[in-house]
């Protein structure tokens, strides 16, 4: 059995339908959706879901502390870059990889998740570039994604230099002992750029990567290099049934600036991505000219809808170590909070933010007509009699957001 509610039948109270048929907020804090009631000929356990969008927080506190990580406390290099931050199978530990400047290599540093703003440098690069190929002596951006808890892959990007192959590509290292040491996939680039004329003719690299299902999914920053010599910095896509083996999506680009013929260098670049409960998530940097962090949503990956908020991070007061630019975002979730690392001035120290949503949709159920309603979670399993009537309240304590229900399922 499966049902999906017909959300433009029952009750409506401070609610309206947007232009992508979705429920939100009619220009108030709260409403609620309340469901016809679903009549059920052989009762049985069911489960409900539901697809919601805009849920996640628009607005960040940086840490008083930042930033949080320097080369200082690496010892070894004069750059924090691009950092990659992974949970480590013991749920209490996170690893966060990140590069060094020209010639120095990718390396790593631990923090506790109960502490993520005090970490221990590892003590040294478990990447080095080569020097003699199409990295030219600089590799950086490290994207580290497991394939089981012991097998990981780490995306970097290789800087290139002239007269040395193909610079600006992705390049692959594989590791078998859950990321402490790593080796290359092989000598050359898992994504190299596209032919002239392509969207990604200037540049495919800085990706993103997602497994999602028994799919593969990889979003790049890519450059495209016009005849007056402007360049269009944006994000493509890619897919993959193994994460080796890619092939780029055919209407690239799928995030582009729309004002981009207007400048001569638009800079959409260094995306994180997260699938969480059917929506694509999507923070980047967005330079004009100036980087900043802006936020998009997605339900296929392809086209990306933006935040009303923008940028939903932006620099600090003058003077502090990001009051020109932040960048480079990644984000992980504990009980609920939302935790984001970034970089600032100079693209090579870290700093840590956190945010809670500030909209929220919640589903109650009641299996009888004037029965208490009960709030159920994605995981609830319901045992109805022949009566299910569904309820949805929708809040924001924002006035520029409102949160977005698409569909209510019974199966």
């Amino acid at each position: 059995m499966k049902i999906q509610l017909d959300l433009p039948q029952g009750e409506h109270r401070q609610l309206k339908f947007d232009d992508r048929h979705r429920l939100r907020l009619a220009d108030s804090a709260a409403g609620e959706f309340i469901s016809a009631a679903v009549k059920l000929a052989n009762p049985a356990p069911v489960r409900v879901s539901w697809l919601a969008q805009w849920t996640a927080p628009q607005h960040w506190e940086k840490f008083a502390g930042n930033p949080i990580y320097t080369p200082a406390l690496t010892g070894w290099n004069n750059w924090v870059n691009g950092v990659s931050i992974i949970p480590l199978p013991d749920g209490q530990t996170y690893r966060m990889y990140y590069a060094g400047h020209k010639g120095q290599g990718i390396g790593f540093a631990e923090a506790a998740v109960s502490e993520p703003t005090q970490w221990k440098d590892h003590g040294g690069p478990v990447l080095k570039p080569r020097g003699d190929n199409w990295e030219g002596d600089f590799i950086n951006q490290p994207r580290v994604v497991k394939v089981t808890d012991t097998h990981w892959r780490m995306y970097y990007t290789g800087w290139g230099f002239q007269g040395a192959g193909s610079p600006w590509a992705t390049g692959l290292a594989e590791s078998f002992d859950g990321g402490r040491t790593w080796k290359r996939y092989q000598d050359d680039p898992i994504i190299e750029r596209g032919p002239l004329g392509s969207a990604d003719d200037g540049a495919a690299m800085v990706p993103s990567l997602l497994r999602v299902g028994d799919r593969w999914l990889m979003w790049y920053t890519s450059v495209k290099v016009t005849t007056n010599n402007a360049q269009h910095i944006h994000l493509c896509l890619a897919e993959s049934p193994d994460g080796i083996h890619w092939t780029k999506y055919e209407k690239n680009p799928v995030l582009t600036d729309p004002l981009a013929h207007e400048v001569p260098r638009s800079v959409i670049s260094r995306p994180y991505v997260r699938h969480d409960d059917g929506v694509f998530r999507l923070w980047y940097s967005y330079g004009r000219p100036g980087y900043r962090i802006y936020y998009a949503e997605s339900l296929d990956g392809c086209e990306w809808e933006l935040s009303p908020v923008a940028p939903v991070l932006g620099p600090s007061p003058k003077p502090a170590w990001d009051d020109d630019i932040v960048e480079y975002p990644e984000v992980q979730i504990v009980n609920g909070e939302y935790r984001l690392w970034f970089c600032g001035n100079g693209f090579g120290s870290v700093g840590y933010a956190t945010g809670k949503p500030e909209t929220s949709v919640t589903l109650f159920v009641r299996t009888s007509a004037g029965a208490d309603w009960r709030e159920i979670t994605r995981d609830n399993q319901i045992t109805p009699t022949s009566y299910l009537q569904i309820k949805a309240v929708l809040r924001s304590s924002n006035p520029k957001l409102s949160p977005a229900l698409n569909s209510i399922t019974i199966e």
